[in-house]
């Protein structure tokens, strides 16, 4: 009875109204994917003009005129947005926990995921064009400072992105969400922090680079820690089960109940069922 009330609800509101009721957020996905996007390119772009013409020597003036003020300019832009992003998260929180309207909660969801979409793309962007850049130019020109232009784009500009990013949509789902509000969740956690480590990796790196390993071999050992936390992305494949049946519970109703391990009822599959009889 409850699953037919709340997809009753939800197909209501889906059917008279379309234009205002939508659970996956594009604005929070177009306008974040641009965003990350275009800072991108615009980092890739100064490079281009500036990392052979100024950015071979680290005690020429023109290097601190062109990256140690670039690198200055991205920690200040770094610390505005999390402060700004952070606090409006936190800030605006809903006080609707207890009593929340499934359509609303599904709404909320898609904003969640949105947000982690967004996410994603960073880390993506990140860890593989910067990465990869970075260990490039590190083989073709000789490493004379921690402070190399592919090293403020990656370590002090990609990396803290995403780590921004990731934070933001954490607190979002602990505080607009009663299932994660309620507890943490370990896929979640393991998703954010795992990579955020890859910043501290950064400081051990740098050492290693400078009185153990001084080339730049990808299969280096000083790498291997950069390779652990990255696999910590695979959390997202939990956390995606998670929201699958989050939103299995909110569209029709019914929890998962599970008997021995195994469920005991399938709800999503018992809606389908339901659904191709009305076809017939």
């Amino acid at each position: 009875m409850a699953g037919a009330i709340a997809r009753a609800e939800l197909t209501g509101v889906r059917r008279s109204n379309k234009s205002s009721w939508k659970w996956v957020n594009k604005t929070v996905i177009v306008v974040g994917v641009a965003s990350v996007a275009a800072l991108t390119v615009a980092a890739r772009i100064y490079e281009q003009i500036y990392a052979w013409k100024a950015g071979l020597d680290a005690t020429a003036p023109e290097f601190q005129t062109y990256w140690m003020h670039m690198l200055y300019a991205i920690l200040a832009f770094e610390a505005i947005l999390s402060a700004g992003l952070w606090g409006y998260v936190w800030l605006s929180r809903p006080k609707d926990l207890d009593h929340l309207e499934p359509r609303e909660e599904l709404r909320r969801v898609g904003v969640a995921l949105s947000m982690i979409f967004v996410y994603v793309f960073a880390v993506f962007i990140g860890a593989s064009f910067f990465a990869e850049q970075d260990a490039t130019w590190h083989q073709t020109v000789v490493r004379d400072t921690s402070f190399t232009p592919s090293h403020i784009m990656l370590f002090y500009g990609s990396f803290p992105l995403f780590i921004i990013l990731g934070i933001a949509a954490y607190l979002y789902t602990r505080t607009r969400l009663p299932r994660f509000a309620a507890r943490h969740s370990l896929p979640f956690l393991i998703a954010v922090t795992g990579p955020f480590m890859l910043l501290p990796v950064v400081g051990y790196n740098e050492w290693a680079h400078s009185y153990w390993i001084l080339e730049e071999r990808f299969a280096a050992p000083v790498h291997a820690a950069f390779m652990l936390f990255a696999w910590t992305g695979l959390g997202l494949g939990g956390l995606l089960l998670q929201f699958c049946d989050y939103i299995y519970e909110l569209t029709t109703g019914e929890a998962q109940s599970y008997e021995k391990g195994v469920p005991a009822s399938d709800p999503a599959l018992d809606f389908e069922q339901e659904h191709a009889v009305k076809v017939a």
